[in-house]
């Protein structure tokens, strides 16, 4: 049986990202946050190797073309939730080969049910007659008002920070922020932003190009969030990645990823610092990956919490006294301000254990079908755009946190409502038919 070109490199490329991983987590990352949780407690090699393959099972069956929105997804939480989970815990772990492999095995079934998701066969959307004229004054006065409710909370500043001087600056945002001013941060830095960025591409406007990048500088200033800074990079990587409609989205994806992590580490090494690698590994990936391990312990010999603390408020007794991520921040990092973000599916674990792992994933396939529906007769650019970082959010936030408050539904209604023109349309059907029809 012959590989294929593209499912070769995949395969190597995800081989290269689990030993780059590794080396960045032993020699950079854990010498210097050992103090942070982040400690190497040398598990076995064999522990290692079971867990290298279950991290690259998933590439053997992942298509690296994409067709749908929902695809993209999938090859994003694969390389930057599932792989770190069955890696890192491991070396935080006093015995890594205990409950926490069934843990592992549920994320794969998690996995393969998403992936399976990506095939289902799409419903017809019933389209609304709605004047474009109509829905772009929408789309500016939505913008317009979430700019305002900042200004007004924040005040209108530029002022770029190092990564190492933001905390001075998410102190005055803490202090200073509200609920209207939180949700306006969000979908500025996640949606409305990156979508101006998006559109002003495809268009070759470099006036959406500009307003969107000021605009994440000025949310960024504002908040200090490294995440709004990195969703530059992020959506970067995603539209390079997403040249000729996604032909080979998952080559390019993992070795894109893959070059950042080791460039990372190249750089680092000669600079005799962690600069980088700490940016583009340890917040990303690492730590999300050991507070799986965490909330896992937690949660297996305390109370789950039945949503208790969010949707089912009031309806459940819920035994703590602050969300699940405090207090996992409180008992095992001894900060009652910290709040420890973990993945959905550790984040789900904590709430019905096994079941929730299965539950939330299920609820995001069907979410993600209906995406796909609705991004059938929509820009395929634009829509995966729109997603990218709800689905990021996803890495180190519960379902329910991305569903309602990181922008889901606003990309859903978005994406159902915006239409690009009948030229870029046409443009974007041929390079379809032209490269998925490439066998390579």
């Amino acid at each position: 049986m012959s590989i294929r070109v593209g499912k070769l490199s995949v395969l190597v490329g995800i081989i290269l990202y689990i030993i780059s991983l590794y080396i960045a987590y032993i020699y950079l990352i854990s010498p210097s946050y050992s103090y942070y949780r982040l400690v190497n407690l040398h598990p076995p090699l064999w522990i290692c190797l079971v867990s290298s393959v279950l991290a690259f099972l998933p590439a053997t069956w992942s298509e690296y073309r994409t067709k749908r929105p929902s695809q993209v997804i999938y090859w994003i939480l694969y390389v930057f939730a599932y792989i770190p989970v069955m890696l890192i815990p491991d070396f935080v772990r006093e015995t890594p080969f205990d409950a926490f492999f069934i843990f592992k095995l549920v994320f794969l079934l998690c996995l393969v049910i998403l992936y399976l998701g990506g095939k289902l066969p799409l419903i017809q959307m019933r389209e609304w007659n709605i004047s474009q004229n109509l829905v772009q004054v929408g789309i500016v006065f939505f913008t317009m008002l979430l700019y305002a409710i900042m200004i007004q909370t924040f005040g209108f500043r530029i002022d770029v920070v190092s990564f190492k001087e933001v905390y001075d600056v998410r102190e005055t945002y803490r202090g200073e922020a509200n609920r209207f001013s939180g949700y306006a941060v969000v979908w500025l830095s996640k949606i409305m932003d990156l979508f101006l960025v998006t559109l002003g591409v495809l268009k070759g406007n470099i006036v959406l190009i500009g307003a969107g990048i000021v605009g994440q500088v000025y949310v960024y200033s504002v908040t200090g969030h490294k995440s709004v800074a990195l969703s530059l990079c992020l959506l970067a990587v995603v539209l390079f990645c997403l040249r000729h409609r996604g032909a080979k989205f998952g080559v390019r994806f993992v070795w894109m990823i893959l070059f950042l992590v080791v460039f990372s580490m190249v750089f680092d090494m000669l600079s005799g610092n962690i600069t980088l690698t700490e940016i583009f590994t340890r917040r990303m990936l690492f730590l999300p990956g050991a507070l799986s391990s965490f909330f896992f312990d937690f949660f297996s010999t305390h109370p789950k919490t039945y949503l208790g603390h969010s949707i089912f408020r009031g309806l459940v007794d819920y035994p703590y006294d602050a969300n699940p991520s405090y207090v996992i921040g409180f008992n095992y990092f001894g900060s009652e301000q910290m709040s420890a973000n973990v993945n959905m599916w550790a984040d789900g674990y904590s709430a019905f254990g096994y079941i929730g792992m299965i539950l939330f994933t299920i609820l995001l396939t069907v979410v993600l079908w209906i995406y796909d529906s609705i991004s059938t007769n929509r820009n395929f650019v634009i829509s995966v755009a729109l997603m990218v970082m709800p689905a990021w959010s996803l890495v180190d936030s519960s379902f329910i946190i991305a569903l309602m408050t990181n922008g889901i539904f606003i990309a859903m209604g978005l994406n159902y409502l915006f239409r690009t023109s009948e030229e870029m349309q046409r443009r974007e059907s041929f390079e379809y038919q032209k490269n998925h029809l490439d066998a390579v």
